[in-house]
Formats: C-alpha cells, structure tokens, sequence
C-alpha cells in the first residue's frame, strides 16, 4: 500500500486523540478527576473503555495466532471472556468496588486494599507489583502492532514502537482519565469496524462459514506441515476438535482460558474503570454494551485464526517465520498481518491497520495510566511522612507515568516472547496475586491484613515460581 498515504493518515489519527488529550487536560481539575475521571462516566463510556482496554492487540494479533495453532478450542476463551469477563466482573464485584471506592476515598486497587485494611505496606507492595509487571503486558502490545506494521511496509520494529509511544505518551501523560477514557471510545468503533470487515473477508474467501469450517476440519495434519504451520503438532485431534484429554496441546489451551479467562476479574486496569462510574445505574447499563463488544472482537478474532491455515493452505502461503536463538521458528504473531497483507486490497490494509493501532493504544493508555498511578500515587507518595496536595499527586503521578512509559519503551525495543504468553502471564499473575484479597475484601468483613499479605504474597511467589 501506499506509504505516504499511511502516514498523511497517522498523522490525522493522531491529531484527533492528541485534541481529546487537551480536551482532558482541561477538564482535570482535582486529583480525582485525573485518576478516576471525576467518577463521572456514563454507560456506553466505560463499556467501550473497559472493552477497548481489555481487548488490544494483544486479542486481535496474538491470540489469533495462537488460535492458528491450538484451532477453535481457544474459542471457549470468548466465551469467559464476555461471562465472566463482563458479566460476573459487573454484577459481583464492580457495584461493591464503587461503593467502597467512594467510601474510602480510594482511585486505585491498591489504595483500596490499604485503606480497608489500614496499611501501607499492603498498599506500597501491591503498587510495586502493579508497576512493575505491567510492563510486560506494555510489551506485549508493543510487540503484537509491530508484528503488523513490519509485515506490512517493511519499518524497523524500533521505529514503530518509538512512534507508538510518544502518541500514547502525550495524549495520556496531559489528559489524565478522561482522555484515556473519552479516547477508548473512538478506538473502539474502530476496532469494531475493521474486526467485522476482516471476519466477512475471511469467510467470503472461503465460500461462506459453513464451508471455510468444513475446509478448516479437512485439513490434516500433513497439509498444514506443508505450510510450516504448528497445528499438524498442535492440534492433533484437528482445528475444529480438543485435542485429548490432558494432553500438551490440551493443557496449554487450558492455561491460555482460564489464565486470561478468569484473570481478568483482577485486572487493575479494569478495576478502576467500575471507580469511574457516576452511578450504579452507569454500570448496569454498560453490562450489555459491554458484552456485545466483548463477544463480537474475541469470537471473530479467535474464529479466523484458524481459518487462516486453510487460506495459507489454498493460497500456497508458508506459516511466518521468526529467527529465536539462532534459529527460525514459527511466529504466530505474524499469522494475521501476513493474510491481510497478501490477500486483501490496500484499502482494507489501512483500515485494519488503524483497527490494530486503536486496539494497542486503548489498551497500552490504560496500563500506562494504571502502571503510573501505582507507582506515583502508591508507592512515592506512601513513602513520604506529610500529604502533598491534590495539584502535587497528580504531577508525581504524571512523572511517573512518564518513566514508566520510558521503561517500557526500553524493554520493548528487544521484546520478550510470543505476544499471547507474555499476555496469559501477566493475567494468571494479577489475578493469583490479587484475585482472593479483592474478593474477600468486598465480601467478609472478617478478612484480616495478615491474610491479605499471605494472600497477595502467597500467589505472586506461586506464580513465580509456576
């Protein structure tokens, strides 16, 4: 496609998110207002915000290649995505978690965990584990649009990921939650837009669903070695089947489903989405918003990755390659952005292009945001002895949302590993971590601060050591 069309393009896009940076930046009045949009948002609001930051890149590349390999069975993933992604997320913890963020003045999961049980080192260690690791999911969602955008024209990975940071960076950095928020309203329409075009794509290129699921099951095991793919090994009961019972292949799918699938009711970004809400009613009326976002990007996304297979097969397309420790290796995260590049005309390219981009940056703002209030307001300013102002909390905060964009920019330029891993660890972490104190927080009454640091501490060590 058309290089300078893209960047007349980019530079459009991303004019508009800078504007509703500014707009943000002038509406962040108070400490509040930056770190929980002045618990001011209304339904569809927080459904495309915390749709857009659960589901980035990372869904829409990374576990569409890993749907590639493992087959349909990820698509069980979809389903506790919106179930209990959305709908136990919502109903069981996100009213309690409103009513007890206001209640104790809390604007992080963090704070929340130490003001109800009076402790700041509950609160200063939770942050530190927040801050930290987030980076890796940063990562992650650098890795998985870069995938496509070195696919695609050919730019060297740093140069993406420099260029994708500092529009997330400023936008994010000025504006606060209200940017971040008002943002993920317009990536996600646009997600949504290129999701549906690429689905009615694939299945028009495959003669409708009935047959491309046909062509997908009649694949065996020596067609798809003959494209390279991981499935003939992966997938040994076929793409449109479990592989068997306790199986390699049947264990790793179950990782990926309930890691990320029951991981996400710990997420802390996700968390403070319900802290942003202006009422209950707000969220009680996000929850089917929310879902049908939800299930339409994970089962589309989750639904052609293996179809891609019968494309690369029909096509004579050989699964991408990676270079790993000297050797090449099959590089699921290219599955995708090598389909539409070869496959589809340009103007679909931009489109989907601009889909991936919103889908990175919705979700790169909202751990860049997370990750920075953990450590600002957190850890920094739980180490002082005296309490700054609103106007001060705020500017600590900001720097250090802007050093931990910097980290994650650093540890981006030599990316860690496969795009969906690096995804599925982050989640099982946040969630054996936090997932039990969180629960029992808004649940027993009884819930002591010497269970909560076994709690915390007892399921980060585990997962560690995992």
């Amino acid at each position: 496609m058309d290089f300078w069309l893209f960047v007349v393009s980019m530079v459009l896009f991303a004019s508009v998110f800078i504007f509703l940076g500014y707009l943000g930046y002038r509406k962040t009045k108070t400490a509040e207002d930056y770190f929980v949009a002045g618990r001011a948002m209304g339904p569809v609001i927080i459904a495309f915000s915390y749709g857009a930051t659960f589901i980035s890149a990372v869904a829409l590349i990374g576990f569409s290649g890993i749907a590639s390999i493992y087959g349909h069975s990820i698509l069980w993933l979809a389903f506790l995505n919106v179930f209990v992604g959305i709908f136990i997320a919502f109903v069981v913890y996100g009213f309690r978690t409103r009513k007890m963020g206001l209640s104790l003045k809390a604007m992080t999961l963090p704070e929340l965990l130490g003001n109800r049980f009076n402790s700041v080192r509950i609160q200063q260690t939770a942050g530190l584990i927040i801050g930290v690791f987030m980076i890796a999911y940063t990562s992650a969602v650098f890795l998985a649009i870069a995938s496509l955008f070195q696919v695609t024209f050919g730019i060297p990975y740093w140069v993406c990921v420099v260029i994708f940071t500092l529009i997330v960076g400023i936008y994010l950095i000025v504006g606060g939650l209200y940017a971040v928020m008002w943002t993920h309203a317009v990536q996600g329409i646009v997600m949504l837009i290129g999701m549906i075009i690429l689905t009615i794509g694939v299945y028009s290129m495959l003669g409708g669903i009935g047959p491309a699921h046909e062509a997908a099951a009649a694949l065996t095991p020596e067609m798809l070695k003959s494209i390279g793919s991981p499935a003939a090994t992966q997938a040994p009961s076929g793409l449109t089947s479990m592989p068997p019972w306790l199986s390699p292949p049947f264990m790793m799918i179950l990782t990926l489903i309930f890691g990320v699938g029951i991981g996400v009711l710990a997420q802390p970004q996700l968390i403070i989405r319900y802290l942003t809400a202006k009422n209950d009613k707000a969220l009680r009326i996000a929850v089917p918003y929310g879902g049908i976002f939800i299930l339409c990007m994970t089962f589309l996304a989750f639904s052609i990755g293996p179809l891609c297979n019968v494309l690369m097969y029909q096509n004579n397309i050989m699964y991408p390659l990676k270079e790993s420790a000297g050797a090449m290796v099959p590089n699921p995260d290219a599955v995708v952005p090598t389909i539409i590049n070869q496959l589809f005309p340009t103007w679909f390219v931009l489109i989907f292009l601009f889909a991936i981009l919103a889908a990175a940056m919705s979700t790169a703002a909202a751990l860049f945001h997370t990750a920075g209030a953990a450590l600002g307001r957190d850890v920094y300013e739980k180490t002082r002895k005296t309490q700054g102002s609103a106007q001060k909390s705020v500017l600590i905060t900001r720097i250090a949302t802007f050093v931990i964009v910097l980290a994650t920019l650093i540890i981006s330029l030599n990316p860690l590993d496969v795009v969906a891993y690096m995804t599925s660890f982050f989640f099982g972490l946040m969630a054996c971590t936090f997932l039990a104190p969180y629960t029992l927080m808004l649940y027993w009454k009884r819930t002591s601060r010497t269970g909560v640091w076994f709690g915390m501490l007892g399921g980060f060590l585990f997962t560690m050591a995992w």
